[in-house]
């Protein structure tokens, strides 16, 4: 078998306890810090209510002293000066030393011992160490019971203690803690396994001897116990927090002080270092304003206690939280002088601001006016100018009409080309009537023609004008195109003269036929217009340069106007297709033209 290595064992015990005392932490932490300081604030306002309590039970219990034997008389001492052990000093003084003359007066020495005993336990509270030992003297031991016994071994093991930690000096202090030490080890020997001085004591012998492992076990078990009294359970918590403390675990410390604190008040015990000590905590912790709220109510207790010796430590202790509380507030005022200071500054900031905005506000409301005023003079204006220009654009069209119907009365009398040349330019001005016509509707609030439902009414009156009815069928692919009256006039005239050729001449001997009108956006800001026939297309040899024909020559400088890309074709039919970007207009394009 391999032989473990010592420091190893160490290490791994070592590692061990961490793990377990991170675990005990945990448990204690459970609620947290900050939520236990609460709760002890919040008990310390209802304490008076339960100091009523305490005293409302104390004259309850003077009541029935009248009807006590001088034998029962004894157990009625002893219960009151329990009452007052840790409620006041002197009530608990004077009914430790009636109880003593009781025995006395009974001659019964073991109930003498054991009255001593409560009366040393009573000095040991006020810190009268002197006092205290002198007491321990009269006590003969062997008169008790064993369990008086391990309340005397357990009663002289403290006043070592508690002189030792009063005094400080290192040159006693181990002499003290041995001796404490071995009637700790008596006070065991007579307590029940299960007992509280049993278990208390177990603990606090290893806590001094720095066995934190086995200190904490056992006071984990009283910790868990639920049938000690409230002054048990405080003294449990308080020396539990002193493992804590020593292991620099500050949280967990200030979490037991609390819980012991608050077991203290509850149980109205007005000798209590948890507070005093709970209070120092939290002063070396930098928390100024509990520690001064927990060292004022254990001044206050200690008062009414009347312990001298409490009192005397405490006086100690109470100036230095005191001036560091008052240091904090006075540095909280100059803290808010400066930010009161800042405040206001920035108050007579905002003010200036604000004044400095309505007085722009005021400015831009008088512009906002002036200009309200002249937007509505403009629309006036620009209402006025459209009315206008539909009017022109009225009179335009009746004299279109005019023209139109003085060339019907002139073909009355005129024949053969003459009559077709007449006919044309009727074809031709109706044309541009449409245009006209549609820019002065009262509808129309825009200066652009949707060149889709113009073309429709074109094609109707070529069809009535030619007199077509069913023979030729029209088939329109309209897509909506938008134009200016400056782009809309010459290519309506284009169509125009485009669809009257398909009409005169696609279709010899009156036959039947198709004419096809489409208008495609082909690009952005680009369009194109295709007017085709299934007649019986171009002649062999055409050239349309060669062709002395105003129609044709009138199509081909209309879309040189326009910028636009002029074709025909006379495969299967006849087609006729210009292309020209939509936001040309005829005047830019022979701006261009001259400045090329």
């Amino acid at each position: 078998m391999k032989k473990i290595r010592p420091y190893r064992l160490f290490a791994a015990k070592g590692i061990c306890w961490a793990i377990f005392l991170l675990y005990c932490s945990n448990t204690y932490c459970q609620q947290g810090k900050d939520e236990w300081l609460r709760s002890l604030n919040k008990t310390i306002l209802e304490s008076s209510k339960n100091d009523d309590l305490k005293i409302k039970k104390i004259d309850s219990l003077r009541l029935q002293k009248a009807q006590l034997s001088p034998i029962d008389l004894f157990d009625h001492y002893l219960n009151m000066r329990y009452e007052f052990a840790a409620f006041n000093f002197d009530s608990s003084f004077f009914y430790a030393e009636k109880l003593k003359e009781t025995a006395a007066t009974i001659k019964d020495n073991s109930k003498l011992m054991y009255a001593l005993l409560k009366k040393t336990q009573v000095l040991l509270s006020a810190g009268m160490f002197k006092e205290v030992f002198e007491s321990l003297e009269q006590i003969d031991p062997f008169v008790l019971d064993n369990q008086q016994k391990a309340e005397y071994y357990s009663l002289k093991a403290r006043s070592l203690l508690d002189l030792a930690d009063y005094n400080g000096n290192k040159l006693f202090l181990q002499a003290y803690n041995e001796t404490a030490e071995k009637y700790i080890d008596s006070c065991l020997l007579l307590s029940a396994d299960s007992s509280f001085l049993f278990l208390y004591y177990n603990g606090l012998k290893h806590l001094r001897n720095n066995d934190w492992q086995s200190s904490i076990k056992y006071f984990t078990l009283l910790a868990k116990r639920t049938d000690l009294p409230l002054h048990q359970q405080a003294i449990v918590y308080s020396t539990f927090s002193d493992v804590y403390i020593r292991r620099e675990m500050t949280d967990s410390a200030i979490i037991l002080l609390a819980r012991a604190a608050i077991a203290d008040i509850k149980s109205s015990t007005k000798e209590t270092t948890a507070i005093l000590h709970l209070a120092n905590l939290l002063f070396k912790k930098g928390d100024i304003e509990n520690a001064s709220k927990f060292i004022q109510k254990a001044a206050s207790d200690a008062k009414i206690y009347g312990a001298r010796q409490r009192i005397l430590q405490l006086s100690n202790v109470l100036p230095l939280i005191e001036a560091e509380r008052l240091a904090t507030v006075q540095k909280e005022k100059i803290s808010l002088r400066r930010y009161a200071t800042i405040i206001t500054a920035s108050l007579l900031f905002l003010v200036v601001l604000v004044f400095i905005i309505i007085i722009q506000i005021k400015k831009l409301k008088k512009q906002q006016r002036l200009i309200s005023d002249k937007n509505i003079s403009l629309q006036h204006h620009l209402e006025e100018k459209e009315w206008l220009l539909k009017e022109i654009h009225h009179r335009v069209k009746n004299n279109l009409h005019t023209i139109t119907s003085l060339l019907e009365s002139q073909s009355a009398y005129l024949e053969n080309e003459a009559l077709s040349a007449i006919r044309n330019s009727q074809h031709r001005v109706f044309a541009m009537s449409i245009i006209h016509q549609k820019l002065y509707q009262p509808e129309t609030n825009s200066t652009e023609i949707d060149m889709s439902v113009y073309i429709h009414e074109l094609v109707d009156y070529l069809q009535e004008s030619f007199e077509t009815g069913q023979r030729i069928n029209f088939i329109l692919e309209l897509e909506p195109v938008y134009l200016d009256i400056t782009t809309a006039v010459p290519v309506g005239l284009i169509l125009n003269e485009a669809i009257t050729n398909s009409l005169k001449y696609a279709f010899p001997q009156k036959t039947e036929g198709q004419i096809t009108i489409s208008i495609k956006q082909i690009a952005e800001n680009k369009v194109r217009f295709n007017v085709a026939d299934n007649g019986i297309g171009l002649p062999n040899g055409f050239d349309v340069n060669a062709i002395n024909s105003l129609g044709m020559k009138l199509m081909q400088g209309l879309s040189d106007d326009i910028a636009a890309q002029f074709s025909i074709k006379g495969e299967q039919g006849t087609s006729i297709t210009i292309e020209f970007m939509s936001d040309n207009r005829p005047d830019q394009v022979q701006y261009l033209q001259k400045n090329k």
